[in-house]
């Protein structure tokens, strides 16, 4: 009989003791590590699902199952967001980090589980790297898009109930539990439609739970696979159920498959190397990537031999009847096909979605780190203390710095223009926000960049112009719309910038004449004319009338008035002048007195009031 105080006893009971004091400590680093991220603005696709979204305000429209829209879940939890917390984007930052913090535990707990069912490692063993790939997942740079990038959260938050969702698979798949099997595997179930609607990329976790079971479910500790052969079969049926009840939803599904590009999977399998190795070395991350939709062939070969070598070794030394590394391996390409594959994506590669695919490679490291340093090697304990410790401040501090990126939206395409220099619509983004920052001296370097590209960039021009305008530079200004006129002469916008330049720069005429041009070309154009174009286009032809007056020649003037005036009929200043210039030049006393009495019902000043009476007194009345 084994002592009361047996190692074995006691080395267990120590391991559920500090469960919850790491996880505890563990969110604590994650809070700090992430705090300079809770207050960043708005970002790029926030605007889309938050300030523009038509029914952020209506958490209701979530709530009708008859209508399952696109990341359904997802939209859910933004117009909840809203509720709380309005326009602040601190609310949703916390959100996210939040989700991310729930989705390290439940990491935790499904690799502790498995860990102690699946090999011969034991309890022990499984808090060691269950406590090491809770810690490298958590704290990886790289999910710095899913959690500070607050249009990252789909992916985090079908993270969460897919790990959900499988934690509670296995708990129904071992033997010897209080509470039945299927009431875990129902759960299972409904945390799974939750994740897809979350995101469509969780559909691989019915894959993920049969490789699980296929590779590691064996043993004492497992009910037989037989068992769980009813549980398979309810995804099929439970994905008819859900189409009958909302077809939108897998029609939408449909026009994603019919997009599917076969050539596209030699194209992922060439950038395949690239998350490979960020996760080792997350140095250079950015917020898009500058891969073309075409393979290198002495870039494609060499790694994937190399890496394909380097699993082989790997898996051979430290096989140990456990599949524990196939697994880990399997999980990443699995989880990684819905983004990388075959469905045209731009871009073709984004940190967010490595979310769940990282956990594979997360578990992979741990494992090998437990082989290496802490199993039945007690000197190399400290060595590998070390390294986890190293590894887990290097990646804290690589997070908090890449949260400074978000620190505005110029910032952060700052840094990815810096990353992806020659990426034109990275660049363009870019000015763009430093145009509204009204950053205008880092608005024209950027753009200036882009034409040492591409010099025929015909919006390039135009934001250079209105750079050079806002900074007062008109002569400038005045180039540029012309050169962007010049590369595209059918815009409208570019004649309406070109105009309304003119206005500033007191060319009255000439201001007018654009107007006319782009009015034309504003007629059957994709864009309507700004807000103000017409009003605008009203007080131009009024001042080129007022410039043919001081040239004397009236024909022409009477004609810019006459425009003003249909352009505007409310516009007091353009009555009063065709009024006073029918009347001197032409002698049209009944017109001029009709221009008259409409301009005495437009609300003038008692001053104005007063000159278009003793304008009207002078005509006789018929």
């Amino acid at each position: 009989m084994r002592g009361f105080n047996s190692g074995e006893d006691v080395a267990p009971t120590q391991s559920r003791l500090k469960s919850p004091l790491f996880l505890l400590v563990l969110t604590g680093i994650l809070f700090l590590v992430y705090t300079n991220g809770l207050n960043t603005p708005f970002q790029s696709d926030d605007e889309r699902h938050i300030i523009i979204n038509p029914n952020i305000n209506n958490p209701e429209f979530y709530l009708n199952s008859t209508y399952i829209t696109y990341r359904h879940i997802n939209n859910l939890t933004f117009a909840l967001n809203y509720q709380w917390s309005q326009q602040n984007p601190f609310g949703y930052h916390l959100f996210n980090l939040l989700i991310h913090i729930c989705t390290v535990i439940l990491v935790f707990f499904i690799t502790s589980l498995t860990i102690k069912n699946c090999t011969e490692w034991g309890e022990l063993g499984a808090m060691k790297i269950a406590g090491m790939n809770a810690l490298v997942f958590g704290l990886h740079p790289i999910h710095t898009e899913t959690i500070t990038y607050i249009s990252g959260r789909p992916g985090g938050l079908a993270a969460l109930f897919f790990f959900f969702s499988l934690l509670l698979f296995l708990l129904g798949g071992l033997k010897k539990r209080k509470i039945p099997g299927y009431f875990y595997y129902f759960l299972a179930l409904i945390t799974f439609f939750i994740a897809v609607l979350c995101k469509e990329t969780a559909v691989t976790l019915p894959v993920i739970m049969l490789l699980y079971d296929l590779s590691l479910m064996k043993g004492e500790n497992w009910k037989p696979f037989l068992s769980r052969l009813v549980f398979y079969a309810l995804f099929p049926i439970l994905a008819i159920l859900a189409y009958l009840r909302s077809p939108y939803a897998f029609t939408a599904l449909g026009d994603l498959l019919k997009k599917i590009d076969l050539s596209l999977l030699w194209v992922q399998l060439d950038i395949l190397k690239h998350p490979l190795k960020l996760f080792l070395f997350p140095i250079n991350l950015t917020f898009e990537y500058d891969f073309k939709a075409q393979v290198m062939w002495g870039s494609f070969v060499v790694p994937l031999f190399l890496l394909a070598a380097v699993i082989f070794l790997v898996i051979k030394k430290f096989y140990l009847k456990s599949a524990i590394l196939s697994f880990a391996s399997l999980w990443f390409f699995i989880t990684l096909a819905p983004t990388n594959s075959v469905m045209p994506r731009v871009p073709l590669f984004s940190e967010r979605n490595l979310y769940i695919p990282y956990f594979g490679l997360s578990l992979l490291f741990s494992v090998i780190l437990y082989l290496l340093f802490f199993k039945e090697r007690q000197k190399k304990n400290w060595l590998g203390i070390a390294l986890v410790l190293a590894i887990g401040l290097c990646f804290s501090s690589l997070a908090a710095k890449r949260n400074q990126a978000y620190a505005s939206p110029s910032s952060l395409w700052a840094d990815t223009f810096e990353k992806t220099p020659k990426k034109i619509s990275v660049g363009k983004t870019l000015s763009i926000h430093y145009l509204m920052e009204e950053k205008y001296p880092e608005a024209l370097k950027t753009l200036n960049a882009l034409l040492k590209i591409n010099p025929g960039l015909y919006d390039v021009h135009q934001n250079m112009g209105l750079a050079y305008k806002s900074m007062g530079d008109l002569s400038n200004a005045e180039k540029k719309f012309k050169d962007a006129i010049q590369i595209k002469f059918n815009a409208p916008e570019a004649h309406y910038n070109l105009a309304s330049l003119y206005g500033k720069m007191g060319k009255a005429i000439n201001s007018s004449e654009e107007f006319d041009v782009s009015a034309k070309l504003f007629k059957g154009h994709i864009n309507p004319p700004p807000p103000n174009f017409y009003s605008d286009k009203a007080r131009a032809h009024n001042q080129a009338g007022i410039a043919y007056i001081n040239a004397k020649k009236y024909d022409e003037a009477l004609n810019q008035f006459q425009k003003s005036v249909n352009q505007n009929p409310n516009s007091l200043e353009a009555r009063f002048n065709l009024a006073r210039l029918l009347l001197d030049f032409k002698n049209d006393k009944q017109q001029a007195a009709s221009h008259l009495k409409k301009a005495l019902q437009l609300n003038p000043t008692p001053q104005q009031t007063q000159v278009l009476k003793n304008l009207l007194s002078q005509i006789p009345k018929k």
